[in-house]
C-alpha cells in the first residue's frame, strides 16, 4: 500500500495535492459552523430557511468546496507558464493546506466563489501574452482574450468588487501596448455582465439589473472610512503579514515587489486591488479575492531571489527552518478552524 502511494505521488503529484485538498474540505465540511454570518450573495438575499436547514447547509459546503478545487489547478497551471513544474506543485500545495483555505472555500464568500472564474481569465490572458513574447504567433488566438474577458465578467456576476481586478488587467493590457487584446477582453466582459445581470436578475427580481443598481448605489458609502485610513492600511498590512503567516508572509511580500515588472500581469492587478481594499474595508473579502495572484507572484519572485542568492545558498538550513516553522504555525492555525 505505502509503495502504491509513494508511486502514485511521484506519477501524479497534482491528483495527490487535490486528494489532500478534498480531505481537509471535508474536515471544514464537517467541523466549521454552517452560513458563518452571511445572509447575502453578492447583493443577493439567502433565504433563512436555507441557513436553517442542515442538509442544504451541509450540500452547500460540500458544492463549494469541491467548486473551489478549480483555484488549485488553475493556479498551477498559472505557475506552471511563469516557472516551472516544480515551483507549480508547491503553489498547489500551498493552495491546498493554507490554513483558512478550507473553512473560506466551504462558506458562501462571493469573493472565493468568483476566483476560479477570474483565475481562469487570467490564465488565458497570460497564457496568450507569453505566446506572443515568445513570437509563437502561429498558437496565438485573439479569440482567447473574448473568452478571458467573458471569464472575468461571470466573475465580477459572482463578486461586483471584483471589477477593480478587471480594471487592472485592462490597464496592464495597455500599458503592454496590447490594444486589441485589452479590447477584445473588454467585448467579452461586457457580454458576460450583460447576459448575467439580465437573466439572474429577470428570474429573481423579474427586472433586470437590481443587484447590480444597488451595488452602484451602494457603492460611495463602501467608500467611507469607518476607522480612518491609517487604521485600514495596518489591516491590510497585517493581513499580509499574519494571515498568510510568517515567515512565509515576509518572502511573498519581498517577491512580489521584486517581479513587479517580470510578471506585471500578475502583480498590478492585485496591488490595484490591495490598494482598492484599503478604501472598502466593510467587504472584507475583496482581501481574499488578491490572494491566489499576490501568492504566485510573491512565491516565484522568492524563489527566484533566493536560488541566485549567495546567503541562501550557503544556509539553506535556514531557509528549511522558515519552511518549518511556516508550517507548523500553518496546521496549528487550521487545526484551530476546525476544533476551536
Amino acid at each position: 500500500m505505502k509503495e502504491k502511494l509513494f508511486f502514485f505521488s511521484i506519477k501524479h503529484p497534482l491528483s495527490l495535492i487535490l486528494l489532500l485538498a478534498i480531505i481537509v474540505k471535508i474536515l471544514a465540511v464537517i467541523f466549521t459552523d454552517g452560513w458563518y454570518t452571511y445572509i447575502d450573495f453578492n447583493y443577493y438575499h439567502i433565504p433563512s430557511s436555507w441557513m436553517a436547514n442542515p442538509w442544504i447547509v451541509y450540500i452547500s459546503r460540500l458544492l463549494l468546496g469541491a467548486f473551489s478545487l478549480l483555484i488549485i489547478t488553475i493556479a498551477y497551471r498559472i505557475t506552471k507558464i511563469i516557472a516551472d513544474k516544480t515551483t507549480a506543485l508547491e503553489i498547489a500545495t500551498f493552495g491546498a493546506l493554507l490554513w483558512g483555505v478550507p473553512f473560506v472555500t466551504v462558506h458562501p464568500f462571493a469573493g472565493v466563489v468568483s476566483l476560479p472564474f477570474i483565475l481562469y481569465g487570467t490564465l488565458l490572458i497570460i497564457k496568450q501574452h507569453n505566446l506572443l513574447d515568445n513570437n509563437e504567433i502561429e498558437k496565438f488566438h485573439r479569440t482567447s482574450f473574448i473568452i478571458a474577458g467573458f471569464c472575468l465578467g461571470l466573475g465580477f456576476a459572482v463578486y461586483y468588487h471584483s471589477l477593480i481586478y478587471y480594471i487592472g488587467i485592462l490597464l496592464t493590457l495597455f500599458i503592454l501596448k496590447n490594444w486589441k487584446g485589452a479590447l477584445m477582453t473588454l467585448i467579452g466582459y461586457v457580454v458576460a455582465v450583460g447576459i448575467t445581470q439580465t437573466v439572474v436578475d429577470l428570474i429573481i427580481y423579474h427586472r433586470p439589473f437590481v443587484a447590480l443598481t444597488r451595488f452602484l448605489s451602494e457603492f460611495g458609502n463602501s467608500c467611507i472610512f469607518v476607522f480612518g485610513l491609517e487604521f485600514n492600511i495596518k489591516i491590510v498590512g497585517l493581513f499580509l503579514l499574519l494571515i498568510l503567516v510568517p515567515p512565509m508572509s515576509v518572502m511573498l511580500i519581498f517577491g512580489f515587489f521584486r517581479v513587479f515588472r517580470k510578471y506585471i500581469l500578475l502583480v498590478l492587478p492585485t496591488l490595484i486591488t490591495l490598494v482598492y481594499s484599503i478604501f472598502i474595508l466593510d467587504d472584507i473579502e475583496i482581501l481574499l479575492l488578491t490572494v491566489p495572484t499576490y501568492v504566485i507572484a510573491g512565491y516565484v519572485g522568492w524563489k527566484e531571489f533566493h536560488k541566485n542568492s549567495a546567503f541562501w545558498t550557503k544556509n539553506k538550513w535556514l531557509l528549511l527552518t522558515c519552511y518549518g516553522i511556516f508550517a507548523v504555525l500553518d496546521i496549528a492555525m487550521m487545526m484551530f478552524t476546525f476544533f476551536a
